[in-house]
Formats: structure tokens, sequence, C-alpha cells
């Protein structure tokens, strides 16, 4: 073996040790790439649950404490519908939630429609990648208790959801109107 070591090596060893040597590089190479767009994915679904995290306190802590609930019935005699409106203890009377448009899109808005105001509860900057899909919120009446329940999707291209969660909140003043 000492002997080959002191000759060097053929020209075909050397070829085939390159080979091998790209091989091996290339398989790094990928694998590597796989990994750190794997890493993005997941940055990306951690931004949305932080914003969908955000977003459900800031609901549920208006909701807690908004009063005088207005919905519409999804049919006759029924105890449960969409929000229509709501008195707020931060932003005033007759206010609703919404997903902000044009500048503002993808942000939940809360719009005061007797003041003709506009608020953002929720400053998106840190969420830049991600945005609200969808928003709803239900009232139900369940044995004289008044129940709002919100549904929200996140998304960051518009049409998959990367976050996706529903909750319900009793408010703390049970006053409400069909």
């Amino acid at each position: 073996m000492k002997k080959r070591f002191r000759k060097g090596f053929t020209v075909t060893e050397v070829l085939i040790a390159t080979a091998i040597l790209a091989i091996f590089v290339s398989m790094a190479v990928v694998g590597t790439s796989a990994l750190f767009g794997t890493g993005e994915q997941m940055m990306t679904v951690s931004k949305a649950a932080v914003l969908g995290s955000d977003v459900m306190k800031a609901v549920t802590n208006e909701l807690r404490f908004g009063e005088a609930f207005q919905y519409t019935p999804e049919s006759e005699g029924a105890k449960q519908g969409p929000l229509s409106s709501y008195n707020s203890t931060a932003y005033g009377e007759s206010c609703k939630m919404e997903i902000g448009t044009e500048e503002h899109a993808g942000e939940l808005v809360i719009v005061n429609t007797s003041k003709d105001k506009t608020f953002f509860p929720i400053g998106t900057a840190a969420y830049d990648e991600v945005r609200i899909k969808s928003i709803t919120f239900t009232v139900t009446e369940e044995n004289g208790r008044f129940i709002v329940t919100c549904g929200l999707a996140i998304t960051s291209d518009g049409e998959n959801v990367l976050w996706e969660k529903s909750v319900s909140t009793v408010p703390l003043y049970q006053k409400a109107t069909v």
C-alpha cells in the first residue's frame, strides 16, 4: 500500500473519487435547501399562530366586556344568528368587527358605525407574511344566556389556511336584541 501512495493515483481513480465526492456534495446541497425550505414554512405557520392568538385575545376581550349585542336570526324563531353590532366599552356604540380592506387588508378592524370611525386594535407590522382570511361572529341564546362565537382563519397567500380556530365567549353583560 505504501508503494501505491508513492506512485500516486491513476486518472481513473481520481475521476471515480471526484464523481463520488460530487454525489455527496449534491446530496448535501439538496438536503440543506430542503431543510431551509421547511424552516421557512414552519416560521410562517408560527407567525400565523401568533397572529391568530393575538386576534382571538383582542376579540374575546372586546366581546366579553361588550353589551347590547344585536344579531339577525338565521330563520323564524331561531335563537342563533350572525352578529350585526354591539356596544363596546372601548370604541363606543354600534360597533362591528370585520376584516380591513385596501391598505388594511387582512387586519382586524373595529368600525363604530354611529360615529363613522375605524379602529385597529392590533398592530400587524410584526406579521408581515400572514393576514386574516376570514372572521365570523355568531350569537347563540342558550338557557337565557347569550354566547358569542368567533371563527377565525389565518392565511399567507390568501387561499390556503395556515391556522384556524373557533372560540366562544360569554359576555359579562347579558343584553342582546334581535
